[in-house]
This record gives structure tokens, C-alpha cells and sequence, in this order.
């Protein structure tokens, strides 16, 4: 990597040329800066009561109670208004104010004693220590850097012969030195924060992927049983929510053992998968397709048009080349039992599924539906493909 592509990389925390990637990072460094800029500001409050108990044991006058407790007052501002900030930037800007604030308390105590002692200079040291705390990257580094130094250097030799020159000297020694180091420690861990979050933003994306996997039929594409078990529950609650009705079909290819004993398995797969592709292509967003196992598939879908839907698929299916290489040696057909919630009702899956499995065998069997339990309004249908 060349310095020229490494400045470029750690000039901005959550820029990484993937729109994905850089809302993912944006979460990350949502936490992480609030997180800092609490830290800035809890160890500046540890800091100043201490500095208050030091002030009052040797009684160094009210100017400087005064402003050690305007400092402990903004600084506990700062760790409760950052707990409620959700924005980066504006995490940023509270964080920049901290220091800006305490420069200038620095500055007003020195003019006010008329003398940059040992134990100011100190303090302005800790000061750009505290900087790295924040999770700046480069750009904003430089920035607060930049604008702490100035504070600094322009409130100090605002008056004339107000400073020795010597001790000026030692300050901007200090203040230069300061200053390249948390400039040169942003950019390393804005570096390794970086690869970190593209490391994490990786791996959770290729578990999210192993995950889908494992929720998907191999075969058809379809979800499995797991897919089923682990969300029919918030599907049903989302349903129930919106005030619609929870369609449940199970359906299955008829005689589906005697197709693949007389055209042999990758027929009757190729059927398998023209049915998931079409079915699933159709519910477009209204609703889910799983493979039970064989030939049984399980349509969970929402909203009124279920039979047109069916229609259309049965449609598509009648015109597959799939289908059309069996036309002439044997009818495929296709039986589904359909049970449904009244509109609003939590839908559960045992008594659904059961009630659509009575209708599925009813239209096998080619006879009347007979009377169920009531949860449940169910009907048959079969379709030649």
C-alpha cells in the first residue's frame, strides 16, 4: 500500500467506497464515538474534582474554584448529552467543544496568573492526550488539532510581554510534538479500525449467508422445515398486526413416485424445481414457499388473492417446457388443501397445517371436504399441469 493510498484510507472512518459497507461502519462508529467522547469527559470530571480538592486545600483563590467547577459542570453535560446524541458528526462536534472548552480554561488561568508554570503546561498536554480517546479519523484529527492548537498558540500571544518568551518556546515545542503524535496515532488506529470493521462486516455477512443456507431446500431453492419453524410465529404476529388473513396450502405432485419410475429421478426433479421457481417467482413479496420434503410444498402467503395466484402459476406451468416433455405419455397434476384465518386472527401453525393436510388428502381421495374445527376455513383444489 503506498502513502498516498494509506492517507486516503484513514482520511475517513466510514467512507469505503461500498454504500453497505459504510452504513455498517456508520453503526460502528456511532457506538464507538459516543463510547470516547464519554470517556473524554468522565476522566476530565475524575480529573477537575481532584484538581477542585487541590484547590481547596491550598485556598488558591475563587477564580480558580470557579472555573474548575464551570469545567466539571461541562464536562458532566458532555457524558449525559452524548448518551442521547445518535449522530457522528454531532458525537464529533461535543467531543471538539470539550477541548476547545478546556483550552480555553487553560488559557484564561494563565493570563489570570500571568504565568505558563509547569503544572498549566502539563495540563495542556493531557489535553491533546486525550484526543486519541475519540475514534477520529484522519480528517477529524487534524481538525480538532488544529483548532486546539490555534486556541492555544493565538490566546497566548494575544498580549505582548505577557508570557516570558522561553516559556513560549517550551509550550510550542510541546504543542508540535503533541500534535504530531495523536495526528500520527489517529491515522494507525483509524487503519486498524478499519480493517477491523471490514474483517467483522464479512464475517457476519458470510454468516448471515450460511444461515440463509441452512433455511434453504438445496434442490429447488425453496425454504425447509427450519425456515418454517424459526418465523411462521412472526409471520403470523405480522399478519395479525396488518388485520389479514394467513392463507396455509400444501400441496403436493400427484402420483409423484410413479413420474420418477417412469422418466427417472432428474425428471421428476426438474418438475420439483419448475414448480418452486414459478410459485415462488409469483408470491412476489406476499408470501413464502417451503419444501416440506418430496414432492410436498407448504405456501404461507397473506392477503385475498390466493386462488388468482394459484391461477397463474398452474398458468405458467401448463406452458413449461418441463411439463410439455410428459404431455404425451402421462397427465401431471397437481392437489393442494388451502386452510385460512379470519382476517386479524394470530394464525398457529399445528392447527393450520393440519386442517390444510385433511383438505390436501380430501382432494387426493376425490371426495367432499368433511367438517373441521373452526379455527380454520379450508377448501381443496387440483390442477393438471
Amino acid at each position: 500500500m503506498t502513502i498516498s493510498t494509506y492517507l486516503a484510507d484513514v482520511w475517513s472512518a466510514t467512507d469505503f467506497g461500498d454504500p453497505e459497507l459504510s452504513g455498517y461502519a456508520e453503526i460502528q462508529m456511532r457506538k464507538d464515538t459516543r463510547i470516547g467522547v464519554q470517556m473524554m469527559a468522565l476522566l476530565s470530571l475524575v480529573m477537575q474534582l481532584v484538581v477542585a480538592a487541590f484547590i481547596l486545600s491550598r485556598d488558591l483563590g475563587g477564580v480558580y474554584l470557579y472555573t474548575n467547577i464551570i469545567l466539571v459542570i461541562f464536562s458532566l453535560h458532555i457524558l449525559i448529552s452524548a448518551a442521547f446524541v445518535d449522530d457522528v458528526r454531532t458525537l464529533h462536534v461535543l467531543g471538539m467543544s470539550f477541548l476547545i472548552i478546556g483550552a480555553l480554561a487553560i488559557t484564561f488561568l494563565a493570563h489570570r496568573a500571568g504565568d505558563l508554570n509547569i503544572g498549566m503546561m502539563a495540563a495542556i498536554v493531557m489535553l491533546f492526550i486525550a484526543i486519541p480517546l475519540v475514534p477520529w479519523a484522519l480528517r477529524e484529527a487534524v481538525i480538532v488539532v488544529g483548532l486546539t492548537y490555534l486556541m492555544l498558540t493565538s490566546s497566548l500571544i494575544s498580549v505582548p510581554g505577557r508570557f516570558a518568551p522561553g516559556s513560549l518556546w517550551v509550550l510550542q515545542t510541546l504543542l508540535l510534538g503533541a500534535a504530531i503524535v495523536v495526528v500520527v496515532v489517529a491515522g494507525r488506529n483509524t487503519f486498524i479500525r478499519k480493517q477491523d470493521i471490514r474483517t467483522r462486516f464479512e464475517l457476519e455477512n458470510a454468516h448471515s449467508e450460511m444461515e440463509l443456507l441452512s433455511m434453504q431446500d438445496h434442490l429447488t431453492g425453496a425454504w425447509n422445515r427450519r425456515f418454517l419453524d424459526e418465523n411462521f410465529s412472526d409471520l403470523a404476529r405480522q399478519c395479525a398486526e396488518q388485520k389479514t388473513s394467513m392463507h396455509l396450502a400444501v400441496l403436493d405432485i400427484d402420483d409423484f413416485k410413479g413420474i420418477n419410475d417412469m422418466f427417472g429421478h432428474q425428471a421428476g426433479d426438474k418438475i420439483l424445481i419448475s414448480v418452486a421457481d414459478t410459485f415462488v417467482r409469483l408470491l412476489s413479496g406476499r408470501g413464502r414457499l417451503v419444501r416440506l420434503g418430496g414432492d410436498e410444498f407448504l405456501i404461507i402467503y397473506y392477503g385475498d388473492d390466493l386462488d388468482a395466484m394459484i391461477d397463474a402459476a398452474i398458468a405458467e406451468l401448463q406452458q413449461g417446457a418441463v411439463t410439455a416433455q410428459l404431455l404425451d405419455q402421462r397427465t401431471v397434476t397437481l392437489s393442494a388443501g388451502i386452510a385460512s384465518t379470519e382476517p386479524g386472527q394470530l394464525a398457529d401453525l399445528e392447527t393450520l397445517y393440519k386442517s390444510a393436510d385433511r383438505a390436501l388428502y380430501a382432494a387426493k381421495q376425490k371426495r367432499p371436504l368433511a367438517a373441521g374445527p373452526k379455527a380454520a376455513l379450508t377448501r381443496t383444489g387440483t390442477w393438471s399441469l
